[in-house]
């Protein structure tokens, strides 16, 4: 994976390897999420684990350095993954094949770019909430940054959303034979994620202004998820019952579950807005 071949014969869905260690990071981060007691704050800090990492419990403090270090090994393999991504990204941009790629269904498949994009910030999120010792004393400080993050994130995500309409609408050109699919939907995942994203200072800010914005902007990118899904899940489903489902992209059929996680996630984050 890491080593370096032909730029022509890359794929922007390479970045969905980095994007799945990301996700194991933080799904590790649910044990002490929801295993450790943090009454003060509204997720689990250093602060609450140093104490049981040092207790006289042994199995408790094993079992959260193991938990700790696995989310540690996900996160530099997460890291890694997104250099490489990034570093193969960029050469292959100067390639025919992108040229393209730009022409064809494929170029749907540059969202996983914001998709990846987006989990890293919530990665870091995590590595700052349990590595770095009172780190919420200064979260409202951090929030209008993660703001700023997700909401660069989303602009890049809605410029390829845009370029990619713009000519399917202007030029047609789509091939719905080999369109045979739900793989179109990780344009969907990428909105998802950002909005996600964006509802998190709403929920957790004690600033009304930054739970303003954050409601607002995550609004936008929940309302055209779930616009362009019902758009999607339509065109996609059509084209299964006229060709079949294609083999080799038969496993999009799962991103309805990650995608209606993420929608749902948001929605409770909204609510406590």
């Amino acid at each position: 994976m890491f080593r370096t071949g032909n730029a022509g014969q890359y794929n922007p869905l390479y970045f969905l390897a980095a994007l799945g260690a990301g996700g194991l990071a933080v799904s590790f981060f649910l044990y002490p999420m929801f295993l450790v007691k943090h009454p003060d704050t509204p997720m689990v800090t250093f602060n609450h684990i140093w104490p049981l990492l040092t207790g006289d419990n042994l199995l408790v403090s094993a079992l959260l350095a193991l938990d700790l270090l696995v989310i540690l090994f996900f996160a530099v393999m997460h890291f890694r993954l997104l250099a490489w991504n990034l570093r193969e990204y960029a050469r292959f941009r100067k390639t025919e094949g992108f040229r393209t790629l730009l022409a064809s269904n494929a170029e749907i498949s540059l969202m996983t770019i914001p998709l990846t994009l987006a989990m890293t910030i919530n990665v870091l999120f995590v590595l700052g909430a349990l590595f770095v010792p009172n780190l919420w004393s200064i979260v409202e400080w951090m929030f209008p940054g993660a703001i700023l993050g997700f909401l660069a994130v989303g602009v890049y995500a809605m410029r390829i959303l845009v370029t990619y309409f713009a000519r399917v609408l202007t030029e047609g050109g789509i091939d719905f034979a080999t369109n045979n699919s739900l793989a179109p939907m990780i344009a969907i995942f990428a909105l998802g994620m950002i909005a996600v994203g964006l509802a998190a200072p709403a929920a957790m800010s004690e600033i009304q202004t930054v739970q303003a914005i954050g409601i607002a902007l995550s609004l936008f990118f929940f309302s055209t998820a779930v616009l362009l899904a019902v758009v999607k899940l339509v065109l996609g489903f059509k084209a299964m019952m006229e060709h079949g489902i294609s083999e080799a992209a038969s496993p999009s059929l799962w991103i309805i579950i990650p995608i209606l996680t993420l929608l749902g996630i948001t929605w409770i984050r909204l609510n406590h807005g």
